[in-house]
């Protein structure tokens, strides 16, 4: 995988998510995909969704 430079108008955004409900920490990462793709299409019509281009989340 080529990794490029990220330009000046881009941001990265990483972190970590941590939980101790024992519902959640056995999710499948396709699960998780899930969830994060719905917060990506709900972020696309709230008021900050002006602010994106385009974005998008993977979980590893």
């Amino acid at each position: 995988m080529m990794l490029m430079p990220i330009s000046g108008n881009q941001k990265t955004i990483a972190g970590t998510l941590m939980t101790t409900n024992i519902i959640m920490a056995n999710w499948s990462k396709s699960m998780w995909q899930n969830v994060l793709n719905r917060a990506l299409r709900l972020s696309a019509v709230r008021p900050f969704g002006l602010h994106f281009i385009t974005a998008f989340a993977t979980v590893n």
